[in-house]
């Protein structure tokens, strides 16, 4: 079986120029074709998005409701030379209508503006009202199935179910809200949520007979694909990259789990609708969760927690501490092995004068010369500028005074203070603000669904095998990846002599710091290049950086 899969994802002002540009796309002779499809749909509504944040934010809808620059065609076709275009809200990436092969017939769903109807599919001479919404509820019902669970995805049936928008003429039809299921899921819930993605690309090779894998939504991620708009909302509601509230999702009957921070979503949703207005002085985003204690709300603006409290984690996976717990004015800030709830670990990020306080006192800055160690101290009796921090989106602490930035110093005696330095981009310069002080383990998926693995020094990909240990990672908050069963070892990259990233002690510096991406990629901060596959040929492919180019084998998943 065949399926190709044709993507017209080219945003223009007239339909010609779209047609005329459209790129194809198919899974069987281009292994790039289901990622592809997903991240051509995502760069071209990118196009007008807001990419200044750690996740990029889509466009508020245009003025008018009819300017072409508002949607997106996607166009779908198979070997049987069937093909259905469907017509996106670049919005919201959400499928609002769409139009069989040659058919002089489009569909829409109810609810769609007349406006917009007539500035759809301007080839159409009849438009046909689908006598159901968008929403997964009117659907699911039209379908005949309790759950969308109960529907497979893959690229066979996908295949299956562009034959059948063509052949099926009546809206009414069960068959056609299945489709329409699929389409919605593989297609706008796929570029939203990067987890999903994973899950189709699983089961987009053809097995040896030509026979394609399926896969049934869990709970999870319909949960996931029910809670995107909440997430959006969450993310651009951050102080510091803490939620003000938690998204609640459900794993089973009995089992919750809360999202708290921006990290923790960052390399599932690939991208968020907009919720909010602009925030005039929008801080930055220090990756993360907390307990809030005053909240603000601005008219059309999210509500934002103005002083969350948190603990705030860094090499080692250690956290911020008042040292002997002492808050007399000039005693120093090390770090040291996280305790429940321990009060000089405690700290709160007031956004709206920028101090970090623990116990009433900020954390202060006892010159401005690289090297000058960081104390606790009164504000009213300390000089303002040293007391001001500005908390970034790549996990750095900045004092604008002296635009050097929070460090961790270890002394012959093993303490580790902290002090302010010149950013180098090390790993003992990058901090994360949390309640959970854990570093969480996963495993990092690559190129043809391998597996990243270490054994000793090496690193490579290889064929995924649960539960084995020497095929996870420990992402510590310090922006190092380490093997769980060395975690005084760090993937490296040296770019000397052999150019390959390995895995070394870890030391504080800069060879060793990564930053997972919403767009799949793995940074390696200090050289601005991505994790990437040495020789996609060789047997057990090692692994390197490279400029990012947006080939495949850059591109990775946390599952």
């Amino acid at each position: 079986m065949k399926l190709w899969i044709v993507l017209l994802a080219v945003i223009c002002t007239s339909w010609l120029s779209i047609v005329e540009k459209r790129p194809r796309f198919t899974t069987i002779q281009n292994e790039n074709k289901p990622i592809g499809i997903f991240r051509e749909v995502r760069f071209t509504t990118q196009e007008r998005a807001d990419n200044g944040g750690v996740i990029p934010v889509l466009p508020s809808p245009l003025p008018e409701p009819d300017d072409h620059r508002q949607y997106v065609l996607v166009e779908l076709s198979n070997e049987y030379q069937y093909s259905v275009k469907l017509a996106l809200n670049v919005s919201d990436e959400y499928i609002l209508g769409y139009h069989p092969g040659d058919s002089d017939t489009s569909y829409f769903f109810d609810g769609v503006a007349e406006d917009v109807r007539n500035a759809l599919f301007p080839d159409s001479t009849v438009r046909r009202d689908l006598p159901y919404t968008g929403m997964y509820g009117s659907l699911e019902n039209f379908a005949g199935v309790n759950d969308r669970r109960d529907i497979p995805l893959g690229i066979g049936e996908l295949h299956q179910h562009i034959n059948y928008m063509n052949i099926i003429t009546q809206p009414d039809s069960s068959t056609l809200a299945k489709a329409l299921l699929v389409c919605i899921q593989m297609v706008s819930e796929a570029v939203r949520l990067r987890n999903l993605q994973h899950k189709i690309l699983e089961v987009a090779d053809p097995d040896a007979d030509g026979n394609y894998g399926v896969y049934y939504p869990d709970l999870l991620m319909t949960q996931y694909e029910g809670a995107w708009g909440k997430i959006s909302e969450a993310v651009q509601s951050t102080t510091n990259g803490i939620f003000t509230r938690p998204v609640s999702l459900k794993k089973s009957d009995r089992e919750f789990f809360d999202l708290k921070s921006v990290k923790e979503v960052i390399f599932i949703v690939g991208i968020i609708s907009k919720d909010c207005n602009e925030r005039g002085n929008s801080p930055s985003l220090l990756p993360i969760p907390m307990r809030s204690t005053s909240l603000e709300s601005n008219d059309d603006t999210c509500e934002i927690a103005l002083a969350p409290t948190s603990y705030i984690t860094g090499r080692n996976g250690l956290c911020v501490d008042v040292y002997q717990e002492s808050y007399r004015n000039g005693n120093k800030i090390i770090l040291s092995k996280c305790g429940q709830n321990k009060a000089s670990q405690l700290w709160e990020l007031r956004m709206y004068d920028n101090t970090i306080r623990s116990g009433g006192k900020c954390l202060t800055t006892t010159g401005y010369n690289s090297g000058s160690y960081v104390m606790i101290h009164d504000r009213e009796m300390a000089i303002p500028d040293a007391t001001k921090w500005e908390i970034q989106s790549d996990g750095a602490i900045r004092n604008p005074k002296s635009e050097l930035v929070l460090t961790a110093s270890e002394d012959s005696w093993g303490v580790i203070n902290l002090v302010v330095d010149k950013n180098i981009y090390a790993s003992k310069q990058t901090w994360y603000a949390s309640n959970i002080t854990k570093p969480p383990v996963t495993t990092i998926v690559g190129y043809q669904g391998l597996c990243l693995l270490a054994f000793q020094s090496s690193v490579w990909l290889e064929f995924c095998v649960s539960y084995n240990i020497e095929q996870q990672w420990a992402i510590y908050p310090d922006g190092t990846i380490r093997p769980p069963k060395n975690q005084d070892g760090c993937l490296k990259y040296a770019n000397a002599g052999e150019d390959v990233v390995r895995v070394g002690t870890c030391d504080g510096g800069a060879e060793e710091r990564w930053r997972f991406q919403s767009d799949g990629t793995i940074l390696h901060v200090m050289t601005r290049k991505v994790m990437d596959v040495k020789d996609a040929t060789a047997i057990l492919p090692e692994i390197t950086v490279n400029n990012y180019n947006r080939r495949n084998t850059q591109i990775w998943f946390q599952v």
